[in-house]
């Protein structure tokens, strides 16, 4: 009795495993940005001091980039969003919800699409970025 159990469990799995491979949806995919022609400089460390020097943490994109969407998010080492904005000219000053936010590392992902792209895929670029007062 235990074979035609483990047969028919072994059936099961096989028939969920087909169907699931040819049912999967079509999710948008996004391209490393290191096979990307377009460069964007993003810094690993800031210090939101006031000498204004590296107090803005921002990414940069190269001149001869033309941008059609862009995103930049920074996290904490939890998993908070601290910083969002949709604008490469704007950057994160190291503060959250008002206050100067701890000397630590977090993390950043930068999203964009070049406005040339025939395929329109977005383009990643994500890192570590140390905070230091």
């Amino acid at each position: 009795m235990k074979t035609k159990t483990t047969f028919f469990s072994f059936l099961l799995f096989l028939l969920f495993l087909t169907t699931t491979a040819s049912t999967a949806p079509n999710y948008p995919h996004t391209e490393n940005a290191i096979d990307c022609a377009c460069e964007i400089y993003v810094p690993n460390v800031f210090s939101p001091n006031g000498d204004t020097k590296n107090d803005i943490f921002k990414a940069i994109p190269g001149t001869s980039c033309s941008l059609s969407q862009f995103t930049l998010k920074v996290f904490d080492r939890f998993g908070a969003l601290v910083f969002e904005t949709a604008s490469s000219d704007e950057g994160w000053d190291g503060s959250y919800k008002g206050q100067k936010a701890p000397q630590a590392t977090y993390v950043y992902v930068v999203q964009y699409e070049l406005a040339d792209d025939s395929k329109k895929l977005p383009k990643v670029v994500s890192g570590s970025l140390a905070l230091i007062r």
